[in-house]
């Protein structure tokens, strides 16, 4: 069984992924933001992360950078929303240059992202 490990600050949305990610037959492993995520990666081995750009304590683009260093090889994805003044689209380009295998911007399109999992894992 596959493990994903998700980040994601807001609530509702991460167990909304963590359930629909699970329905799908995968491992979620949920942290609420970048520092609790590497505590995670530290335990467990992961075969893909899902990580939110925008969050407290440590934000998504520190993590890629980190997850890069440590772990070249597990495929990234990048989701955002956006935040006051600050357009998703410059939040996922960044990822995408941070490394970043793929990126969605909020609300998300379930399907495409299962697809995209999909992708990553096989």
């Amino acid at each position: 069984m596959p493990t994903i490990v998700l980040v994601e600050d807001d609530d509702q949305i991460r167990t909304m992924l963590q359930e629909t990610l699970a329905l799908e037959g995968y491992r979620v492993l949920a942290a609420e933001n970048g520092i609790k995520a590497l505590e995670v990666l530290k335990e467990h081995e992961a075969d893909l992360l899902i990580t939110d750009i925008l969050m407290p304590e440590k934000e998504g683009l520190g993590l890629i950078t980190e997850v890069r260093r440590q772990a070249p090889h597990l495929p990234i994805i990048a989701v955002s929303g956006g935040a006051p003044n600050i357009q998703a689209g410059c939040n996922l380009e960044l990822a995408g240059l941070f490394g970043a295998n793929h990126v969605f911007q909020k609300p998300l399109d379930i399907d495409d992202l299962l697809r995209t999992v999909r992708d990553c894992l096989d």
